[in-house]
């Protein structure tokens, strides 16, 4: 069966790695996308043929703008594969919504990265959004969860529907092809910390960073942006110039508190303790592995408490815990997913 795929940002890491898992497993593909501006140009895999549709911007508050954008897009696209067996795969909400809006009749998998509707400022927007984002699920032949966090927020300790999958953002198999030794000793004289709070330490962004505010930092000597990098090809040589990871977000939307970034899989691999935001259901996954240590990082007072209490003990205690864990669980292996995805087509095959 033909898979036809729609993304309103082809840019994000795991669409491109999705598309390539799909190729090299046989699916024939045709892929319907945006770019995000400022972005670097996606990678593109052999033997598929892409549409990009246009360039949208940033930002939440341009949400709704994009829907109305994209909408007569998506509603060409469901017309010109009508009635043809075709299976839709739609990446993110934006594309999940419309089709499931225009009526596509076609069978579809639905990916979901991100509560993007919990940033909406009116309750009444977020409770309607949350009711179609369900019936979107519902509906799919398989709905593709990027967090367990994200089924807590749907579904809270009910049951969750049994065409619910996950697929973790974890790391590209080949990054064992890249050696990687972490042989020093924690030097809390060198921690990577926030600079105001402690000048004797230093602070270093790995990755384009977009929002300019940052670049006021510059100004502080203990501040470092190195700019962006390969993955997972640089991966070894940035952890093993780090003695903790930074990934705190701002956990006043759901968004937040339910999701589960790619930095754990990196922070257990490579075997350096993260600090997460606390609150979160990545809080507790850090919490429950000993791996890391959490803090509201909006409070200057917690952070500088937290910060104070490290020792170089504590440190290689995280790294201990992480060591424990199979590396094998960091990496990506979606066999289940695919396995069964083609259970699921064979049921839509015999009707």
């Amino acid at each position: 069966m033909k898979v036809v795929v729609l993304t309103s940002n082809i840019n994000e890491a795991r669409v491109p790695n999705r598309i390539s898992e799909f190729r090299k497993r046989g699916y024939e593909l045709e892929v319907y996308c945006y770019c995000r501006d400022t972005e670097q140009p996606f990678s593109r895999a052999d033997g598929v043929k892409y549409h990009v549709l246009g360039e949208v911007g940033r930002g939440s508050s341009s949400y709704l703008k994009r829907l109305f954008a994209e909408y007569r897009d998506v509603r060409k696209i469901i017309r010109n594969f009508k009635g043809q067996d075709v299976l839709f795969y739609l990446i993110n909400n934006d594309t999940a919504l419309l089709y499931y809006l225009i009526g596509g009749k076609q069978s579809y998998i639905y990916e979901e990265a991100d509560l993007r509707h919990t940033y909406f400022s009116s309750c009444i927007l977020r409770r309607t959004f949350e009711y179609i984002d369900k019936k979107i699920i519902k509906k799919s032949l398989l709905t593709v969860l990027v967090s367990k966090g994200f089924a807590s927020f749907h579904y809270g300790n009910g049951k969750i529907p049994d065409n619910i999958t996950y697929i973790f953002n974890k790391l590209n198999p080949s990054v064992m092809d890249f050696p990687y030794e972490k042989d020093r000793i924690p030097d809390l004289a060198h921690l990577k910390v926030f600079c105001e709070s402690f000048p004797n330490n230093e602070f270093h962004f790995y990755g384009n960073v977009v929002d300019r505010k940052f670049y006021e930092l510059k100004s502080l000597e203990n501040c470092y942006f190195h700019g962006s990098f390969s993955n997972p090809a640089d991966l070894p040589g940035i952890y093993s110039e780090l003695d903790i990871v930074l990934s705190t977000y701002d956990v006043q939307y759901d968004n937040v508190r339910y999701a589960e970034p790619n930095k754990i899989y990196e922070s257990i691999f490579f075997e350096v303790p993260i600090i997460v935001s606390s609150g979160t259901y990545l809080a507790e996954r850090v919490s429950d592995l000993g791996i890391g240590y959490s803090v509201n990082a909006l409070n200057d007072t917690e952070v500088v408490n937290m910060i104070s209490m490290l020792t170089r003990e504590n440190i290689l205690q995280k790294s201990a815990n992480a060591r424990l864990i199979s590396k094998k669980e960091c990496l990506v292996d979606n066999d289940g997913f695919f396995e069964e995805l083609e259970a699921r087509l064979k049921t839509i095959k015999k009707r």
